[in-house]
């Protein structure tokens, strides 16, 4: 069995149809994160409204992700299950057109992303099986969600630039047409290659071992605090950016730009992590996102916002990079599936409280609320600071 799978070619164009498939499910991302909430504001909802609408579908992955591994693994094939999620993702949200106020968007938008982001890490396990079994490079599949995610923020930008709010749900609707078109075009892994797979996963370990373990719960408390600080940016940072007279071209160029700087500081990063992770990119991911929010409502122009995205190269990446790094050096081989599953938990649930927050404080205190963000990263240092003060402290007695 193991000598076949060595043999077993891969399906054609494996690496290329899960290129074809970033790529495409990122174009619904790069509509969505920028322009969904100027969609909502023009329906005429509150700060609030909007703030929850975007909230509750990562509370709803959060209760359902282990529950949809479950019928991934139990599917025929991975690739039916990612239709089986992507399809009345797509139908259901037809029906937002039609919706006027907020509970029925709500019920549609929730449902609609829940299952969308569902679809996600099946994709990611189809392409890890891709590197595992056959050699493929995972990062070349990857980035065209990152390149797809950069070319639409500038093209959505644009459109908007002409046509206003009201071609974000077309441009939505065609988005997510993509994203389920190129779902039918994914790979469907050999029988023999697919048993393997299951053979030589082990038995889930329980989160009860990785609960032990004080080192990670404090890293990625540390990691989530600055990675929710983000909240505000996803929620009203296109909002605030075209009151002040942005363009939907201009607004597009921001997004594009931090995630550009985050694939280069990750191009980068294998070059530093010997040296400075976990902690130090801590550090510099939680000074970042200090200044970036603390400077955030001073309206420093357009030069100015390009180099406050440029930031998410450290706000985001590096911390992203950082619990990675903590998870490979605190938490014992047998359990690093489950170490990874209670960091997106922690993550999730902290992103979604955040941006639950973000609305009443953005409708109270406007643009100065990305001041208030500033608070969390302090906050994350602090905890850091204590966490390895009392490590120094325990390794000398």
């Amino acid at each position: 069995m193991l000598a076949a799978s060595a043999t077993t070619a891969a399906p054609p164009h494996y690496a290329l149809r899960m290129w074809l498939f970033f790529a495409g499910y990122f174009v619904f991302a790069g509509v969505s994160v920028p322009f969904f909430p100027v969609w909502l504001d023009a329906r005429g909802l509150t700060d609030v409204q909007i703030a929850t609408i975007i909230a509750v579908p990562g509370i709803l992955r959060v209760v359902l992700t282990p529950f949809a591994g479950i019928f991934a693994d139990r599917a025929p094939n991975r690739r039916f299950a990612v239709i089986c999620f992507m399809v009345p993702a797509a139908l259901v949200f037809l029906l937002a057109g039609w919706a006027e106020s907020f509970l029925p968007i709500l019920l549609v938008t929730a449902f609609s992303f829940t299952f969308w982001g569902l679809a996600l890490p099946v994709g990611e396990a189809l392409a890890l099986t891709g590197m595992r079994r056959f050699g493929l490079d995972y990062g070349r599949m990857r980035i065209g969600g990152s390149v797809s995610f950069i070319l639409t923020n500038l093209g959505a930008g644009a459109v908007v630039a002409v046509l206003h709010s009201q071609a974000v749900f077309w441009m939505l609707i065609a988005a997510m047409g993509v994203t389920v078109a190129v779902a039918f075009g994914l790979p469907v892994t050999p029988r023999a290659i697919r048993a393997l797979d299951d053979q030589a996963r082990p038995a889930p370990p329980s989160f009860r071992d990785v609960l032990r373990e004080p080192a990670f719960l404090t890293l990625i408390l540390i990691g989530g605090l600055i990675q929710s600080s983000h909240a505000m940016l996803y929620s009203f940072g296109s909002l605030f950016w075209r009151d002040q007279g942005f363009s939907g071209f201009q607004i597009g160029t921001f997004w594009a730009t931090a995630v550009a700087c985050e694939i280069v500081f990750f191009m980068v990063s294998s070059r530093l992590a010997g040296r400075w992770a976990p902690y130090g990119f801590f550090v510099i991911g939680a000074v970042a996102a200090f200044i970036r929010w603390l400077c955030f409502p001073l309206e420093p122009g357009f030069v100015g916002y390009l180099a406050l995205q440029g930031l998410h190269a450290f706000s985001f990446g590096a911390v992203y990079l950082a619990n990675q790094h903590a998870i490979a050096r605190v938490v014992p081989d047998e359990v690093i599936a489950s170490a990874q599953g209670v960091l997106a938990m922690v993550m999730g649930l902290l992103m979604a409280l955040s941006t639950l927050a973000a609305g009443p404080l953005y409708a109270h205190f406007g643009g100065n609320a990305f001041a208030l963000m500033a608070i969390m990263p302090v906050i994350a240092l602090v905890v850091l600071f204590a966490f390895t003060r009392m490590r120094r402290v325990r390794m000398v007695v």
